[in-house]
């Protein structure tokens, strides 16, 4: 598997912010966002067994994170890595996604308690059904299944709401049309739910070096809010207190 970090810090977005948190950084992504600040440098890669991932995890398990945050680029890249590792760990597992592969999603499902879903200009109907499989099977029963780990923490400790497990993040860029942003919220209304919808403003890194505008952020929150109870403006606070 291709690993570019792991490092423990503090997560820096959406509503978990401050939160102590294991960062599991995957190498690779399927799309290139222009502001992206963990670009492809594949100089960085390190091809890691499984045993060897779980002894670098081993000692900063010491720290007592919240959650082990399964991020990149985008890990659902390496599924078959994901579920290697999720079956040897303690402790919730939370995944940072692009949700552009939901036909990849299914065999995960068991193994993640929280979720950090990104919507990308251009793929409506795979962050939908993204959602909606995520929403359909935290309202199925969760019995311990054969076979399933005795310390599986999605099936003895399940979140007591949809809101604690999934989340929504777009990234604001200057200009970002608030029909798109309408669109999006919608699309998670009509599934009948309501979980926490992240506008984070974006900050200025490659090719990407204006911030989004008060005016882009009013209309864009008011959009989502036409849909949404719990819209959110919050920006990466990892960046502004320096840490990873």
């Amino acid at each position: 598997m291709w690993v570019k970090d792991i490092f423990y810090s503090f997560q820096g977005e959406g509503p978990y912010i401050g939160v102590p948190q294991i960062f599991l950084r995957f190498y690779g992504c399927n799309i290139h966002c222009a502001y992206c600040d963990e670009p492809d440098f594949s100089h960085q890669k390190k091809n890691y067994t499984r045993d060897q991932v779980l002894a670098e995890l081993a000692p900063l398990m010491a720290k007592k994170p919240h959650s082990i945050s399964i991020t990149g680029g985008e890990p659902m890249l390496q599924t078959d890595a994901i579920l290697e590792i999720a079956p040897h760990i303690e402790v919730p597992l939370y995944l940072e996604t692009n949700a552009t592969m939901p036909e990849k999603l299914d065999v995960l499902l068991p193994y993640i308690r929280y979720y950090s879903v990104d919507y990308k200009p251009g793929f409506l109907k795979e962050f939908t059904a993204f959602i909606a499989k995520i929403a359909a099977y935290h309202a199925s029963p969760f019995p311990l299944e054969s076979g399933s780990s005795a310390t599986n923490d999605r099936h003895l400790n399940p979140p007591k709401t949809l809101q604690e497990t999934l989340f929504v993040k777009l990234v604001l860029t200057p200009g970002f049309s608030p029909e798109e942003t309408a669109s999006v919220a919608k699309a998670v209304a009509d599934l009948g739910i309501q979980i926490p919808f992240i506008i984070q403003p974006v900050t200025p890194f490659g090719t990407v070096q204006q911030k989004a505008s008060m005016q882009d952020i009013e209309q864009n929150f008011a959009a989502a809010q036409t849909w949404l109870s719990d819209v959110r403006i919050i920006g990466q606070t990892h960046k502004f207190i320096g840490v990873r």
